[in-house]
């Protein structure tokens, strides 16, 4: 397979710019990545933080989808345990159709103790409620029917009136590869090689067997990672490190845990020690990105077969963010596809 290129997004906010603004310059910069051929765009969830400007993913990714015509679009994650199924049904629906089948829903069950709280809900019933939702979604959108006995909803043949544009619709995953292998997803995750080929053999595994839920269009894994490209590698760090520093506030506006810690600590500008990569950011000219992500593209292997960096991040400007993705586009995807090529030969 093909490698194919995405964006993932936190959407943080920007400050001293109207958020109208904000909404247009994201999506003008959607529709640029769909004219580089991107392949998807993920936005994520979280609410009263500057971390996140599309805290209800569905109605940003509404828009979107009426701005463009090609590129797919989906969630990374909605916070499942904060929905009702019955409402997030019918909007899947409508988003799926209005985008005319290019909707990727991706699902967790959230990061933030105090996000659950927020809504209601206690913290430690977040993977049960995850699971029992995720799992009421699944047999509604192939049944076209809520007919659930379940702990949290349960419902008796409820019609729900609506039909998915795609049939299946395929759910992704954030972060571990073998949990969405063996859920049947697609997933943007974190591992080394060795999860990504028990990602490839799982699935081929599931689907030689017949399994209903393995088949369909071929699975995807990817990753993503912080970028920024310059003209030089000396500006990419200095804007890098600068938009470190406001997404490592923005990360810690709200916390991870009920009790206000502070959750796992930052990784230090200087962590990793190679000046082209520091505290999980690539940054460099067009060349030393190139030469950065492709090494890393070998690691990996042929069944990482997805790559879906952020290019606006932290307090990096619509123009810089263009300016990293014009870059990209010209001079490092073209070197990851032949990379991913011969690697797959």
């Amino acid at each position: 397979m093909t490698l194919r290129i995405g964006w993932w997004d936190h959407f943080e906010q920007q400050q001293g710019i109207p958020l109208a603004q904000q909404y247009d310059e994201r999506l003008n910069l959607l529709k640029r990545a769909e004219g580089y051929g991107f392949y998807g765009y993920h936005v994520a969830e979280h609410h009263l933080t500057p971390l996140d400007m599309a805290p209800s993913p569905l109605v940003f990714l509404t828009a979107a989808a009426r701005e463009t015509s090609t590129i797919r679009l989906g969630s990374l994650v909605l916070v499942l345990p904060l929905y009702n199924p019955v409402r997030l049904v019918q909007e899947l629906c409508m988003v799926d159709n209005l985008s005319h089948g290019r909707l990727m829903p991706g699902v967790g069950r959230g990061v933030r103790d105090v996000e659950h709280e927020w809504f209601g809900h206690a913290p430690e019933e977040a993977r049960e409620r995850f699971q029992e939702t995720f799992e009421v979604l699944r047999l509604t959108l192939a049944s076209d029917e809520f007919d659930h006995t379940r702990k949290h909803h349960s419902y008796e043949h409820l019609p729900t009136n609506f039909t998915s544009y795609q049939k299946p619709m395929r759910f992704w995953y954030a972060g571990n590869l073998r949990g969405a292998a063996d859920g049947a997803m697609n997933v943007i995750g974190v591992g080394d090689r060795e999860a990504y080929d028990y990602f490839a053999e799982t699935w081929a595994a599931k689907r030689a067997s017949g399994d209903p839920a393995y088949q369909g269009e071929e699975p995807i894994a990817g990753s993503t990672r912080r970028i920024v490209i310059a003209e030089t590698d000396e500006e990419a760090a200095e804007i890098a490190e600068r938009a470190w520093v406001v997404y490592q506030s923005n990360f810690r506006a709200t916390s991870l845990r009920l009790d206000g810690g502070p959750g796992p600590a930052a990784p230090d500008w200087d962590a990793e020690g190679s000046p082209a990569r520091r505290g999980g950011v690539i940054f460099g000219s067009p060349q030393t990105v190139r030469d950065v992500l492709r090494e890393s593209m070998e690691r990996l292997g042929p069944n990482h077969t997805y790559f879906a960096p952020a290019f606006q991040w932290g307090d990096l400007s619509h123009q810089e963010a263009r300016r990293t993705m014009d870059l990209f586009a010209e001079h490092v995807m073209p070197a990851l596809t032949a990379v991913h090529t011969n690697a797959a030969a």
